[in-house]
């Protein structure tokens, strides 16, 4: 056996009937037993497979039972060592890697997608081998991880985060007002949710990385994420909407910790790692969002080129999933976008959101090509007062502070750390976003009556006045 991304392995077979054996329950009675052998199964994981420098890939079977274990949920500690025991096992075997082609210059790299054979994955998808071709096949006790599995999974952890279901699960505020704790099934499903998210992430990445060089739509086409989503029985729109709630969630609970003091509340280290948990999951539910973002922008390249085929199948953008909900649910919007830290993919939902209330007035400013419209031109309308005032009967005035506060929070991250802040031309023109910005707010307190400064405005428009002083 050769070498995987810079790790040795050993030529011979793993000695799987042995470490499969510690698991054998037959004359087992006790739970504490059987906890204590399946811990020391995953010890013994870790122990051949991770730790010695010469590390050697799993098999099928040892894979399956590791990732068993996690989805049984039977104990918090079982639950947290397979998990960390897993994204331990992608980091040091990834399923793919990207490397340089032989006889390549370091100035024109050509990028290869190389597909480890011997690493197993948990979806049913596979963009490398069937079952028949992967060592150490299982039982058929195993049931792989399709769409409407992972569609079931945020389903239910949208549920009891988001307080949906408070009756008849008893979620819900604790007396002193901060957010109900966790069950451990919960928490065991979040776990399983982020390393599929990491697994997803591994692949489309890489791909992506090839991609950019050779333009070739199978190697995206070929994805974990792009088969579970083309999957017959993906409702993609509940996935979507599950997705917006839970980072909501995250940014209301924020907001109620930071006013009632519960983040200096450390009754428990539980409660801290329980915030992590929650912190983690919106991360992780952002990053699947945006990657299916950016393969319905890839598809949609690869469709005007004539690379795609009607096998490809069609299905609704992601972002437009994401504006309908908007558009429905308007106090979903402030949460989520305060929730939302990746700049490029706010800027898009902000300007889609927008121009679909108003493109019949902004394109009069900005001309027919919608699709080339920025934030600038957004702003550019809104200075003159004419044009405030002809869209006060479309939107509320609280509603579009926030749309357009994000918006110049999204222009603001996508420049900083740039050669933008060291152009002199793009100096100027921040300094006159930074004026359209605020002539716009002093236009829209002008045309609404009651009108009142949103709290996040006045951060933005501090900013904006520092800027021009």
């Amino acid at each position: 056996m050769g070498s995987l991304n810079g790790i040795r392995s050993r030529p011979q077979r793993l000695p799987e009937e042995n470490i499969m054996a510690i698991l054998d329950v037959i004359g087992v009675k006790e739970q504490d037993d059987i906890r204590d052998d399946k811990l020391s199964f995953l010890a013994a994981i870790r122990a051949i497979c991770i730790t010695p420098e010469m590390a050697q890939v799993p098999t099928r079977k040892m894979y399956e039972a590791v990732f068993q274990i996690l989805r049984e949920n039977k104990s918090l500690e079982l639950t947290i060592t397979s998990y960390q025991l897993l994204l331990d096992l992608e980091k040091r075997f990834p399923p793919v890697t990207v490397a340089k082609m032989a006889g390549s210059s370091s100035d024109a790299m050509e990028a290869e997608l190389v597909i480890n054979s011997e690493v197993w994955s948990p979806f049913i998808a596979s963009f490398a081998n069937d079952s028949a071709k992967m060592d150490g096949l299982s039982d058929g006790n195993y049931d792989p991880i399709d769409c409407s599995k992972v569609v079931s999974l945020i389903q239910d952890i949208a549920a009891e985060v988001c307080h949906e279901d408070s009756k008849s699960q008893g979620v819900g505020p604790d007396s002193d007002g901060r957010s109900k704790r966790l069950s451990h099934d919960i928490m065991a499903k979040i776990m399983m949710f982020q390393y599929l998210v990491t697994l997803l992430e591994t692949d489309f990445i890489c791909r992506c990385q090839v991609f950019k060089r050779n333009k070739g739509w199978p190697i995206i086409r070929d994805s974990f994420l792009n088969q579970l989503l083309g999957s017959q029985r993906t409702n993609l729109k509940n996935l979507v909407i599950s997705s917006l709630h839970i980072m909501a969630a995250k940014a209301k609970e924020t907001f109620d910790d930071n006013h009632k003091g519960h983040s200096a509340d450390l009754d428990s280290a539980s409660y801290l790692a329980e915030a992590e948990i929650r912190y983690t999951l919106c991360l992780s539910v952002q990053g699947l969002l945006t990657m299916m973002t950016e393969l319905d922008t890839i598809k949609k390249g690869a469709d005007k080129k004539g690379r795609t085929s009607r096998s490809d199948g069609s299905r609704t953008p992601v972002l437009e999933i994401v504006i309908d909900e908007l558009s429905y649910n308007k106090e979903l919007i402030g949460p989520f976008l305060q929730a939302l830290t990746e700049p490029k993919w706010k800027m898009d939902i902000i300007l889609t959101y927008l121009l679909k209330y108003f493109s019949r007035y902004i394109t009069k400013n900005v001309g027919s090509d919608i699709e080339a419209t920025t934030i600038q031109d957004i702003f550019n309308f809104f200075s003159d007062v004419t044009n405030a005032r002809s869209i006060t009967r479309r939107i509320s005035d609280d509603l579009l502070q926030l749309v357009l506060v994000h918006g110049f929070q999204a222009y603001f991250s996508l420049r900083k750390g740039t050669d933008f802040m060291n152009s002199c031309e793009q100096k100027v023109l921040l300094k006159e976003t930074c004026k359209s910005f605020i002539a716009t707010f002093q236009n829209l307190q002008s045309v609404y009556k009651n009108f009142e400064l949103v709290a996040v405005g006045r951060d933005a428009l501090f900013t904006a006045a520092t800027i021009l002083s």
